[in-house]
């Protein structure tokens, strides 16, 4: 049995803190001006209810993600695992805030509505998701597998399947 510990922080991690911390300040920024300035919401609930629970989600499923990187990297003995980022999506959010909460708060003149609308749809959506991770192993199986963008070595005119092991993405 090895002594294998993976490295919990090097050089390249400092790249990523200051950009991912950059995206986080600009989409929670974003986020604000939308809640405060497009639906109007009350800033008791945009300052005291969602940006706190925001960063509790981030934080949580931050550490979350983490601990499964470095258990995969002691399981599988590789030092080039990372966690997956995890954090508010852009596209996500102008979508629930357009065309979810904005017309039920501009239609019942209550931005507290349109704030309640959009939890239920992200809690519909959790479902949605869930159930996308379960069936997606089988449509995988069906679905024609794509092809690599180098060409094959005995036939340069032939690009090559992809698979997990080639280095095309």
């Amino acid at each position: 049995m090895s002594k294998f510990r993976p490295a919990l922080w090097t050089t390249g991690d400092w790249n990523a803190f200051f950009g991912f911390g950059t995206n986080i300040l600009v989409n929670m920024l974003v986020l604000t001006g939308l809640l405060r300035f497009v639906l109007k919401m009350p800033d008791a609930i945009v300052f005291g209810r969602i940006l706190p629970a925001l960063g509790l989600m981030m934080f949580l499923s931050t550490m979350y993600y983490a601990f499964l990187a470095y258990r995969l990297a002691l399981k599988s003995g590789r030092s080039d695992v990372c966690a997956l980022p995890s954090g508010v999506s852009v596209p996500h959010m102008f979508i629930v805030t357009f065309v979810i909460m904005l017309p039920i708060a501009l239609k019942t003149n209550d931005p507290i509505k349109g704030w309640e609308a959009g939890l239920v749809w992200v809690f519909f959506q959790s479902f949605i998701l869930m159930v996308g991770g379960f069936i997606a192993p089988y449509i995988r199986k069906i679905t024609p597998r794509g092809r690599c963008l180098e060409r094959s070595p005995a036939s340069p005119s032939r690009s090559l399947p992809c698979d997990r092991r080639s280095k095309c993405t």
